[in-house]
This record gives C-alpha cells, sequence and structure tokens, in this order.
C-alpha cells in the first residue's frame, strides 16, 4: 500500500536584509575625496535652508548679544554721564544676564548647526526646523564647556605659575602687567611650543565632545568627551587634515566680501561632521539614540 502523499515542505521564510545605513562611511575605509563628496552632496540638497539658518544665526545669535551689548552700554553712559559702565549690583547683573543669553544662544545654534550637518549627511532632506532640534541639551552644552574650562585651567595654570614664579618671582595685584611679560614672556613661550604637540594630540582628543551632543541624545556631558576620546583613538592625523581644511574652507569664505560665509561656513561644517561620523562608526562607542537629530531612535 502506497503511503499517502505529502506535500514538500515549505521552505524557511529568508529573512529580508537589513536596509543599507543612509551613512555607510566608516573609519577602517574611507579617503578624503569620499568625505568631501558626502558634504557636497547634502550642501548642494540643502543649500536653501543652511543659507536661511546662517541668516537666522546672524539675525538672533549675533544680533541679539550686539544690541543688549549696545543697550548696556547706552544706560551705562546716561548713568555716569561720561560714557562709563552700569555702577554697582545693576550693573553686575545685566551683564550676568548679557552673558548667559549669550551662552545659550552659542548652545542652540553650536548644537544646532550639527544636528542639521548629521541629518542632511544621512540623505534626508534638512529642514531649518532641526536648527532647533537641540533646545533640550543647552544644560548639557554649558556643563561640558564648564567641564572642558576647568580641565584647560588646570593643564595650563600649573605651568603658567611655574614661570612666573621661577622668571618674576613673587607678585602681587600692584606689579605691573608690562614686568611680567617682559621677564616670563619669552619663557612662557618656548614652554608652550615644546608642549605644543600635547596640546594638539588633547584638542584633537575633544574635536567631536559637541557633534556627539547633537547626535546622540543618550550622551551626557562627560559621556560625549570620553566618545569623542575614543573616536579620535588612531585617526588624530585625520582630525588635523580635514580640520585644518574645513577651517580654509571658512576663512577664505569669510574675505569674499563676507557673504561668502553663508556658503562656506555650512559646508566646512558638513565636511567635518561627515568625519565625525565615518569615525564614529566602528569605534567603541555604543550605539547612538539619534532620536532629536534624525528622527528615529537608533543609528551605528
Amino acid at each position: 500500500m502506497e503511503p499517502p502523499y505529502a506535500p514538500p515542505p515549505e521552505p524557511a521564510p529568508v529573512e529580508p536584509r537589513p536596509p543599507e545605513p543612509s551613512f555607510a562611511l566608516s573609519r577602517e575605509d574611507f579617503g578624503l575625496s569620499d568625505l568631501l563628496s558626502r558634504a557636497s552632496e547634502a550642501w548642494s540638497r540643502d543649500l536653501g535652508a543652511w543659507v536661511l539658518a546662517m541668516l537666522l544665526y546672524f539675525v538672533i545669535g549675533v544680533g541679539i548679544p550686539a544690541l543688549l551689548s549696545f543697550f548696556v552700554g547706552l544706560a551705562g553712559a546716561f548713568e555716569s554721564g561720561d560714557g562709563g559702565a552700569l555702577s554697582g549690583w545693576i550693573g553686575i547683573a545685566i551683564n550676568g544676564v548679557t552673558q548667559i543669553v549669550q551662552l545659550v544662544l552659542s548652545a542652540i545654534f553650536t548644537l544646532g548647526f550639527w544636528a542639521m550637518a548629521c541629518h542632511g549627511l544621512h540623505e534626508e532632506r534638512t529642514r531649518v526646523g532641526v536648527l532647533f532640534s537641540q533646545l533640550s541639551k543647552v544644560w548639557k552644552y554649558i556643563a561640558q564647556l564648564l567641564v572642558v574650562g576647568i580641565g584647560f585651567v588646570l593643564l595650563v595654570a600649573p605651568i603658567l605659575v611655574l614661570i612666573v614664579l621661577a622668571f618674576v618671582g613673587p607678585v602681587d595685584r600692584s606689579t605691573p602687567m608690562s614686568e611680567i611679560i617682559d621677564a616670563a614672556g619669552r619663557p612662557f613661550l618656548i614652554t608652550f611650543g615644546v608642549l605644543a604637540p600635547l596640546y594638539v594630540y588633547v584638542l584633537t582628543g575633544l574635536a567631536f565632545i559637541q557633534p556627539e551632543l547633537a547626535f546622540n541624545d543618550d550622551a551626557g556631558p562627560i559621556d560625549a568627551i570620553v566618545h569623542s576620546w575614543r573616536i579620535a583613538r588612531g585617526k588624530r592625523w585625520w582630525i588635523i587634515l580635514v580640520g585644518f581644511i574645513a577651517a580654509m574652507i571658512a576663512g577664505g569664505s569669510l574675505m569674499l566680501c563676507g557673504i561668502g560665509i553663508l556658503f562656506g561656513a555650512p559646508f566646512a561644517n558638513l565636511l567635518f561632521a561627515a568625519l565625525y561620523l565615518t569615525l564614529r562608526r566602528g569605534a567603541d562607542v555604543p550605539r547612538a539614540n539619534t532620536t532629536t537629530a534624525l528622527g528615529r531612535r537608533t543609528a551605528s
């Protein structure tokens, strides 16, 4: 008796291939032409949004602090009658508020520009609204700035004090600054010339602290510093090279009657952001939570 017919087993379902990442460069496989190409594509695709963002920066980020400084100076002139500054606690309070406003605006626009760059480099249409996507991270920016500033003081101040004590001797508030500069200026320059490689090493390790804050919502002020150091590991010459090229592009565009900065600064920003995203892929850092920068939960 023949066995009953049994249909052939159904083939196992084929799992769909994961989508290709929209930013495919990695720290193990890239070149300068790759970075320039990705930056150029994002720049040309969203040039209108970048120019509008730059105009907003000059109107808000530069204009508001300038107006505040103007009115503070004007109020001081009326109060003293001879163009002096506001006196007493009022002047201190107003100057303090002015500094805070400048710091907050700097945080909004700095992180916003990095978010726009990361957005565009992932082949997504960049809109000006992305510029204001990082408002919740203002406190992270300020805290990070304080940490880096304190670290810089701890790194530089002891050397400065030792040089002054060795070549000038004990000083007080009555010691003329010209005397200190005449006696300690040259030793100071020589010392920092010798130590320049150390400072370059440190600065290149901190090159990505702000892009990391903007790109990775899970990174706190200290986390971003640690991640930046890991991303830069073994690639510091690339950071120096690309940073120099980006600075030349931004500086050169500024010389074109000033208006060129509207176009050159975004390209320089995109170029350095392309290096950051490239070196981040494959670095010893956690996956990034890119909800605010890209509108999705995670990215490699």
